[in-house]
């Protein structure tokens, strides 16, 4: 029931205020200046609803839509077992994430789309991995001979055009992968895997900052809670990328010539 509701954090973090200034504007169960309905859980904690929060960004002037350019590439993060597994530390809550992307990867083989599968590795010997761990000390499980890198036994079998294994948090950190890009004439990104809030995030807004139109396929990717996941993708929306349904990506893959058919 209440995973399309998000929490007064949440909001107060997407609108720029303080949770203690929407209890503030809080009148009859609702908060007449953002045009927002006040939910109450059983246990009395307030929520908000999610499609509201959606309306209220496109009136500001946000959620504007970039589309597809002519030539798109699928890149893939983390659907590994460190990601899908239940009993890992990093699990995300997988739903639609791996049926979803099989069906992206299917459609980018059969239109000759570049596909480039990120894993994210911890290596002890390199700076950057040893200071993220600082923050995030759970990574030390992703070492390279680890079987938890290894990718989700569904997805294991594709033919992949770039393995990127990497410490960094955005997939375009690695000159190799952005090199790639532009020897195919890239000009669109369509994002998928785990976590919508971590590399996800950060892989769309450096994407947007090199020039790239970014496209995240919602069914697609994934994180450890819905409230998480609904605020990321709201934000992420409304800032850096057009986040939208699987079936408009799947039509948006094919070529000029097919979409007209």
């Amino acid at each position: 029931m209440y995973e399309n509701l998000l929490n007064i954090s949440e909001v107060a973090k997407l609108l720029g205020v303080s949770p203690s200034t929407l209890r503030r504007l809080e009148k009859n169960g609702s908060i007449e200046e953002y045009g927002l309905k006040v939910i109450y859980t059983p246990g009395g904690q307030r929520r908000y609803i999610l499609d509201e929060l959606k309306q209220l960004y496109s009136k500001q002037g946000f959620s504007g839509q970039t589309g597809f350019g002519e030539r798109p590439a699928l890149l893939i993060r983390d659907l590994t077992v460190a990601f899908t597994d239940p009993h890992s530390q990093l699990a995300i809550k997988i739903d639609e994430q791996i049926s979803a992307t099989k069906s992206l990867i299917e459609q980018a083989i059969k239109f000759n789309v570049p596909i480039i599968f990120s894993i994210t590795i911890y290596e002890s010997s390199n700076r950057v991995s040893r200071l993220w761990c600082e923050k995030f000390p759970s990574i030390q499980i992703l070492d390279r001979q680890s079987s938890w890198v290894n990718i989700h036994p569904e997805l294991r079998d594709y033919p992949y055009d770039m393995m990127n294994y990497t410490v960094y948090i955005t997939d375009l950190h690695n000159q190799n992968v952005d090199e790639f890009l532009k020897e195919k004439q890239i000009d669109t990104i369509i994002l998928a895997g785990a976590t919508t809030s971590g590399s996800i995030r950060a892989t769309a807004v450096d994407a947007l900052q090199r020039g790239y139109r970014v496209i995240i396929p919602k069914e697609a990717v994934g994180d450890r809670n819905p409230n998480l996941q609904n605020s990321t993708l709201i934000d992420v929306n409304a800032r850096y990328a057009d986040v939208i349904s699987l079936d408009k990506v799947l039509k948006g893959m094919k070529p000029a010539e097919e979409k007209i058919k």
